[in-house]
């Protein structure tokens, strides 16, 4: 005897518009659907752990070095794990009114500078931050921010989501946390407790989001970098110049595929050798000591040198050494609120606070309290496909002054330091946000000192081309004598018809110059160049860029009516690489 299936509890018509509407959508489609469904199922659930979410949880990142990139990934493949439902996407291509068709949100954004949004997200934190933002009373949110504690702006970025997203009426799924440049744990941590109160789906097949493609190779990342080869180290300005710039190459053996000009390297610096001994001395520790650093037993004087910030004290680091040395100005200092504390540590490196208040640590103890050494990102100063063996940086050494005395930075200490045949730790960063446009618009590049390093990649790209874009080169350094960067690199470019139009800016050789200057005295041809639909590129120091593009900004707004400079952003023709 055959069983008869159970007829649709459908009508005919019915019937027919389902199975018509099924025979059009695609898995994802099904899946929401199947959601969607269930979580309209008029019987209630009995725990929020259970309930079917219609939208899966959306975990939006924003980054300039990829640390919020690869924790959203990590925190999407756990959610994979617990049975809940992830879209994982960039905040820079993430409007706010897309927000109010959302159930749960998660931000995990970076603080860049001195308080700023990462570049590539200031479009989406100027619309939610302005009045246009829409209410999302239906929206349960989390904030993870990541920043560093040297800085009087403390993770500031995602403080002001957080606080945001809460006035437009969203519900805080769980507190914020604040993350310093050792943020693995505490985001760990943090991403545990929020995984408890994640919506899970009742479907079999959780469906995550795919990963976004990485910016970075795979097998390649400051936690597995290359080690590499220098070829050459040479001084590209005068050798009397207070601080130089230096022109590195280095031998790749092996391929790193996709490394485009624009990108850039991460290099792990090593500490000085003196440094490493000054800790060691203030501490009376021995360095041949045996320390486990992420599981790793090496000899103490191996973590001080390559993975540990020897300069920079942490509010952490704070509070251990207050314990070890039983200082009672530490200890009540310790007591104090955050911004007391950062404003000592911003006036004591770490030998200050070694010297002033002594103690003898045990090893691992003091490898434990320290901040991780972070990598330093470098632009790529050669294409590729031009050189496949090779990888150029352009460096200048970085030299500020603290308290009564100047201190160098030490990632550009090391590379200048370097010699033929010494080795490289480095990972490729991808940098899509500045690589060259795929047509062949305009380009006008606009360069403050090493800025000219990506765009000497720019022009070794340009010229393999059949079909080659008019090009503008705006540069500004010291003295022409002395530090026109790539000089005979951009005069061969013009040359050969790469660059259709060269402008420099020697401060030096006349006082009072400004880089702003060819710009505004062409008005007509800039403006003409944006017309024709031209990309605008900014590489540089920061304060001088900055000040630039506001300036070029009123200039382009009375010129072309007001809105014009935002119109170039939303186009997305105008790309910063500000440092």
């Amino acid at each position: 005897m055959t069983a008869q299936a159970t007829p649709p509890p459908f009508s005919d018509p019915q019937w027919h518009q389902v199975r018509q509407l099924l025979a059009t959508l695609d898995a994802r489609q099904r899946w929401w659907l199947s959601g969607y469904l269930a979580a309209s199922d008029t019987e209630p659930s009995t725990t929020a752990s259970t309930k079917a979410s219609p939208n899966p949880v959306l975990i939006g990142y924003g980054t300039e070095t990829d640390n919020c990139r690869r924790l959203a990934q990590a925190l999407s493949e756990h959610c994979g794990e617990s049975g809940i439902a992830t879209e994982v996407i960039d905040l820079a291509r993430l409007r706010p009114r897309q927000l109010a068709r959302r159930d749960h949100l998660v931000i995990i954004t970076a603080t860049h500078g001195d308080g700023d949004p990462p570049e590539p997200v200031q479009d989406f934190y100027q619309s939610l931050m302005g009045d246009g933002a829409p209410e999302l009373a239906n929206l349960k949110f989390a904030v993870l921010a990541l920043g560093d504690s040297s800085y009087e702006q403390f993770c500031v970025t995602g403080q002001e989501f957080d606080q945001r997203l809460e006035a437009l009426g969203g519900e805080r799924l769980i507190t914020r946390q604040d993350c310093d440049v050792d943020f693995e744990q505490p985001a760990k941590a943090w991403m545990t407790r929020l995984l408890e109160v994640l919506p899970r789906t009742e479907t079999q097949n959780v469906r995550t989001a795919a990963p976004e493609p990485a910016t970075r190779a795979p097998g390649y990342d400051k936690h597995n970098p290359l080690t590499v080869e220098v070829l050459v180290n040479q001084n590209l300005s005068a050798a009397n110049r207070a601080q130089p710039i230096h022109h590195l190459e280095l031998a790749l053996d092996q391929v790193i595929p996709d490394l485009l000009p624009g990108d850039a390297v991460g290099i792990l610096a090593d500490n000085p050798p003196e440094l490493v001994a000054a800790v060691l001395d203030a501490c009376d520790l021995s360095g041949e000591q045996p320390v486990t650093l992420d599981g790793d037993a090496q000899p103490l004087v191996q973590a001080l040198r390559q993975s540990r910030d020897l300069t920079i004290v942490g509010t952490g680091f704070l509070t251990f050494w207050a314990e070890h040395s039983n200082a009672p100005a530490l200890k009540a200092l310790c007591e104090a609120e955050s911004r007391e504390q950062r404003a000592f540590l911003r006036q004591h490196q770490l030998l200050d606070l070694l010297s002033q208040y002594p103690a003898h640590p045990p090893a691992q103890a003091l490898v434990n309290a320290l901040r991780p050494l972070q990598p330093r990102l470098y632009d790529v100063a050669n294409s590729l496909a031009e050189l496949d063996d090779e990888l150029h940086l352009t460096v200048k050494a970085f030299r500020y002054p603290f308290r009564e005395r100047h201190e160098q930075g030490i990632a550009s200490r090391y590379l200048l330091d370097l010699q033929p045949g010494d080795p490289v730790r480095l990972y490729p960063h991808r940098n899509t946000r500045f690589r060259l446009p795929d047509d062949d618009a305009p380009l006008i590049l606009i360069a403050e000192g090493t800025g000219i390093a990506p765009y000497r990649a720019f022009l070794q790209a340009l010229s393999q081309r059949l079909q080659r874009p008019p090009c503008w080169l705006v540069f500004a350094e010291q003295r022409f004598e002395e530090d026109f960067l790539y000089q005979l690199d951009i005069q061969q470019a013009h040359a050969d018809g790469v660059l259709e139009q060269v402008d420099t800016v020697f401060y030096q050789d006349r006082p009072g110059a400004s880089l702003i200057d060819p710009l505004l005295n062409q008005i007509d041809r800039l403006a003409s160049w944006i017309e024709q639909g031209a990309h605008l590129y900014l590489c540089g120091d920061k304060g001088r860029l900055s000040d630039l593009e506001n300036s070029l900004k009123t200039a382009l707004d009375q010129r072309q009516g007001d809105g014009a400079w935002k119109q170039l952003g939303r186009d997305k023709r105008l790309h910063r690489n500000l440092y």
